[in-house]
């Protein structure tokens, strides 16, 4: 099963970045590297001619990916020995719901009206903070496994996945006062938007590597008892 979280990770990567070439190709948005100028961003890469079809072409099933993720994430700490609890379901539910605002998102994009903005609004706003709080619970679900001694993972791991959280953290945070500090809002945002979302899929990446060291693996079964 290690192939999810890669999916997860490199499917949206891919899409959004080829997405933004399509749109420089097309004359739809100015050339520059948006992680560090913010010269435009995510979803004006997805708005415009070829790249609008080829964003929604590939994150609805980015989305459906993410939420197959969480669904095995929950299987793989339950065979690593965590409990069935409250954090474990609620992580879950919370990465589920990430994709589906991610999915409201891509549906809406290029829509006009104010009932679309907001829609657009809601949907990348809970997919990014919803996401961010599934990833850091179930950071705190492979350290609590780490520290009952059922799972060695490298220490790696969980400090880049650690440090992953508080980077975000801190660039959630010194997104809000933007508005006070830059006449320009556009930019710095354009540029937080891209980093965070660069950050979030990088945690996929290390999960990757641990679903690889745990050696997780989904076995069919088959009844064969006579009542059935």
């Amino acid at each position: 099963m290690a192939w999810l979280p890669l999916a997860t990770a490199v499917l949206p990567l891919f899409v959004v970045n080829a997405a933004y070439l399509i749109s420089i190709a097309g004359d739809h948005i100015p050339k520059c590297i948006p992680y560090l100028e913010g010269c435009t961003s995510i979803s004006a890469a997805g708005r415009y001619g070829l790249a609008y079809f080829f964003f929604k072409a590939g994150m609805i099933p980015a989305a459906v990916l993410l939420a197959t993720f969480w669904v095995f994430c929950r299987r793989w700490l339950l065979i690593l020995g965590d409990a069935d609890g409250r954090m474990v379901r609620a992580m879950v539910v919370t990465g589920c719901t990430s994709a589906a605002f991610l999915i409201l998102y891509t549906v809406f994009l290029g829509s006009e009206g104010e009932f679309y903005g907001l829609m657009r609004r809601y949907g990348v706003n809970i997919y990014f903070s919803f996401g961010y709080l599934a990833q850091l619970m179930l950071l705190g679900r492979l350290q609590r496994l780490t520290k009952a001694g059922l799972i060695r993972l490298p220490r790696g791991i969980l400090s880049g996945k650690l440090a992953l959280m508080v980077v975000m953290l801190l660039i959630g945070l010194a997104s809000i006062p933007m508005s006070d500090v830059f006449t320009d809002q556009h930019r710095p945002i354009n540029i937080v938007e891209w980093n965070f979302s660069a950050l979030m899929i990088s945690y996929f990446f290390l999960t990757w590597r641990a679903w690889q060291i745990t050696g997780f693996r989904i076995t069919p079964a088959i009844d064969l008892s006579p009542d059935r």
